[in-house]
């Protein structure tokens, strides 16, 4: 049997291929690489020179128009003034006032201050919380029993009204103090925190409440005795 017909048998039954013939086979192919196609255009190197310019600028200007590909575009800074800053701080004091008196203390003074007829005296025009920072932070330090006199009306008759120390913090105190100062027609200064944490070094050792008659003997200056 000739070279050919043993080729030729070989590949109509390709399981008759001996280890040594497989070798052979694919040394033989190896041998023989595929024709480059003919007429293939290679691009000239000034093209691609050209083109690869081209993508450079268009990232350059797609950076620039997409805000440099950052998440979020930049944010102006605003010089404030100091008048501008001071005002900004008090308006965040005063709505975390805001929302501390709607939850401590509305229920009884009610929403627009004015309190409950018989009851719970009103904040608004209150001499009591206009007068002395130190009157309303005791107040609120160690709560408050017995008859007062706001606006001329009497109120604390009954134990039931008395007002019990209100547990937040100086910050809070301070807060809801100066909202209370100067909303509904209020108007006095703001209290501080450091003038709070005073109010309560000074009062530490006082365990029961603040009567009227105390505090007013205590500010007479600001309730005019």
């Amino acid at each position: 049997m000739s070279e050919d017909q043993q080729k030729s048998r070989n590949l109509s039954n390709p399981s008759e291929f001996s280890d040594e013939e497989i070798v052979k086979s694919h040394v033989e192919l190896a041998k023989f690489k595929h024709e480059p196609t003919k007429n293939f255009l290679k691009a000239p190197l000034v093209f691609v020179f050209v083109f690869g310019c081209l993508i450079f600028v268009c990232s350059i200007q797609l950076a620039h128009s997409t805000n440099s590909f950052q998440l979020h575009p930049p944010v102006d800074v605003v010089e404030l003034t100091a008048e501008e800053k001071e005002s900004m701080r008090l308006e965040k004091k005063i709505s975390s006032g805001e929302k501390i008196f709607a939850a401590r203390c509305a229920s009884c003074h009610q929403a627009n201050g004015m309190g409950i007829e018989g009851q719970f005296p009103p904040l608004a025009g209150s001499e009591w919380v206009s007068a002395d920072a130190g009157v309303i932070s005791n107040i609120i330090l160690k709560g408050l029993k017995g008859e007062i006199s706001v606006n001329g009306v009497k109120y604390g008759t009954s134990a039931a009204v008395n007002m019990a120390a209100v547990p937040i913090s100086d910050r809070e105190i301070a807060n809801v103090s100066t909202y209370v100062r100067q909303a509904w027609g209020n108007d006095s200064v703001e209290v501080t925190e450091e003038f709070v944490s005073q109010v309560r070094s000074e009062h530490a050792a006082k365990q029961d409440q603040w009567v009227g008659d105390e505090l007013r003997s205590m500010f007479s200056d600001s309730f005019g005795n």
